[in-house]
């Protein structure tokens, strides 16, 4: 979940980023459209989680080169290859995911704790706000074929799809100015459709609560949507003096006020003073030709999608072919058993063909620099196919990879040799279930000062799971439960870890 979120957040900055060279490089000053651009990135931001959890990734083939994989014909032997399959009787078939509680809490855990504590407070707050919103609308009244609630103590506009005005008691008075200035405010709103974008980003900032760019994206919507309706009300012909002077009643009127509504677009709005400074030095919006506001629509999209939906990938070259393959995964059957393969293929040298370079792909935890210092491929060496088929064994025998492959890739003046390697899954959490005769901080230090069994972030394995089963078995036996069974479950923790669940049957005391 965290590297979801972390991924999340580098690709929302680096979207923003790209929507602020656009603007700046084509130059764009338009309120409006910057508005529109800004309002995009909010929305891809709302669909980065879903789209970088379930969404296809497109490879953008950046990196060094790298040729397609060479083929040789032949087999080496993968020796005594490790292969965990789990073991379950059936207590451990009882197990859900409803009724299975982690015993032990990684910082993972807490850290998700927190994160979904902030949601729910801003998602609350929203919620709230948008039902007062649209309380305050049906309880409104009509006046003179104006929308009128006392519970407003200044002109708003609330609504998603169909926006309404509503006005505070007391607009009868004002002066036949004043309204208009006030209706055009306000129906420049509604045209706008600015509530509607106002809530989405209010949404994105519960989301991203953690991220300071959805805080920024929130005030930077509300600033454009005020300072275009600010612009459309001078381009109708209204004074600006006495349109700030409107400006700054109303928000005397609001000043003091304890009740505010959360959702909604209010006159007074934010940045007053800004936007009042821009009113009296008379600045005009830029004017924006639909071609060029297309264009800015076309890159902002473009980049966004790119930027969202990219991955980084190695350039691929013509394909090589060599005289032989070698696929170092065993045919495996049988249940909780170290099996072996054998190949009865003898692998001899490929002359003159020499090694350009040695990499290593697939590993996360486990050093780069400690996986080279188990290999004897090197880099100028003739490549051995014998060589690689020791290499593939000692990289087995570390218990770090559930598999290893080897491929071949052809470059200028030799062949680049990369071992692919999956890792075991990690242990997420370690659970005990049925035992009633031991408390967990007893099995805890016993298998602390056995040195055995399977503790969290440690690479799971079943040799490791089975003694801890075993020394189980010895603590309930201690106590008088010689028949105790100890079942082995585990359940997966995307992307790579599992809870492991021993499911303990203690049977009758002897």
């Amino acid at each position: 979940m965290e590297r979801l979120f972390f991924e999340c957040a580098v690709r929302a900055i680096l979207i923003a980023t790209g929507t602020a060279v656009a603007l700046s490089v084509l130059r764009i000053k338009n309120v409006v459209a910057r508005h529109r651009a800004w309002t995009g990135v909010v929305l891809f931001m709302l669909m980065l989680p879903l789209w970088t959890a379930f969404g296809y990734q497109v490879p953008l083939r950046m990196l060094s080169p790298i040729p397609q994989h060479g083929e040789l014909t032949g087999s080496v032997p993968a020796a005594t290859v490790p292969v965990v399959i789990t073991q379950m009787n059936d207590h451990s078939s009882a197990i859900s995911k409803g009724d299975a509680t982690p015993q032990l809490m990684d910082w993972r855990e807490s850290m998700l704790s927190i994160y979904v504590l902030g949601v729910c407070v801003l998602l609350l707050r929203l919620a709230m706000g948008t039902c007062g919103a649209y309380r305050l609308m049906h309880q409104a009244r009509c006046v003179q074929g104006h929308l009128t609630s006392s519970s407003c103590l200044s002109p708003i506009t609330v609504g998603w799809l169909h926006a309404v005005t509503i006005l505070p008691d007391g607009w009868g008075e004002w002066a036949q100015a004043k309204l208009d200035t006030v209706l055009a405010h306000e129906n420049e709103h509604v045209r706008r459709h600015d509530p509607l974008f106002q809530w989405l980003a209010l949404l994105n900032r519960a989301v991203f609560w953690f991220h300071p760019l959805a805080w920024w994206l929130e005030r930077k919507l509300a600033a454009l949507s005020e300072e275009a309706c600010d612009m459309a009300v001078l381009e109708r012909g209204h004074d600006p003096r006495d349109y700030s002077e409107y400006l700054l009643d109303l928000a005397r009127s609001v000043m003091g006020a304890r009740k505010r509504l959360r959702v909604g677009m209010a006159m007074p709005g934010c940045f007053l003073p800004q936007r009042i400074q821009k009113i009296l030095q008379g600045i005009q919006a830029p004017r924006i030709s639909r071609l060029r506001m297309a264009v800015t629509i076309v890159v902002c999209t473009a980049l966004s999608v790119v930027l969202a939906t990219g991955t980084l990938a190695h350039v691929r070259l013509a394909p090589v072919s060599l005289a032989g393959q070698i696929s170092p995964r065993p045919n495996v059957s049988g249940t909780g058993e170290l099996k072996k393969a054998a190949a009865g293929k003898s692998i001899t040298e490929q002359a003159g063909v020499t090694v350009q370079d040695v990499q290593i792909r697939g590993n996360r935890r486990v050093p780069t620099d400690h996986i080279r210092s188990k290999l004897q491929t090197k880099v100028g060496d003739p490549i051995s196919l014998t060589t690689v088929s020791r290499d593939i064994r000692a990289l087995y025998s570390l218990g770090f990879f559930d598999d290893v492959q080897f491929e071949t890739e052809s470059a200028s003046g030799g062949t680049i040799i990369v071992f692919s390697v999956k890792e075991k899954p990690l242990v997420h959490a370690v659970e005990y279930k049925g035992v009633h005769s031991a408390t967990i901080n007893e099995i805890q230090q016993t298998l602390r000062q056995s040195q055995k069994g399977l503790t969290p972030e440690s690479s799971y394995s079943l040799a490791r799971a089975t003694e801890t089963a075993e020394v189980l078995k010895a603590i309930l036996a201690a106590k008088g439960y010689l028949e105790a069974t100890v079942g082995i479950a585990t359940r997966p923790v995307p992307p790579n870890a599992v809870d492991v669940v021993f499911v303990i049957d203690e049977g009758a005391r002897q």
